[in-house]
């Protein structure tokens, strides 16, 4: 018996843009850019969504996105 998901392409993507959206657009983020972080922290959020981007290209395939 195949084991089958219910996440889809579009329900993964729309999450991780929420995610993104959470972390870059909201008033989270002008919280911790109000606490001073290192100069790279923008970078290193940024590089997070990066992969995680990728890996849900690679996870799903060419014609999945």
């Amino acid at each position: 018996m195949p084991v089958t998901s219910d996440h889809s392409a579009a329900s993964e993507s729309l999450l991780l843009a929420l995610l993104a959206l959470f972390l870059l657009a909201s008033p989270f983020a002008v919280w911790w850019m109000r606490q001073a972080p290192p100069w790279h922290f923008i970078y290193l959020i940024w590089l997070g969504l990066i992969v995680l981007v990728a890996a849900l290209g690679r996870r799903l395939g060419r014609y999945d996105l």
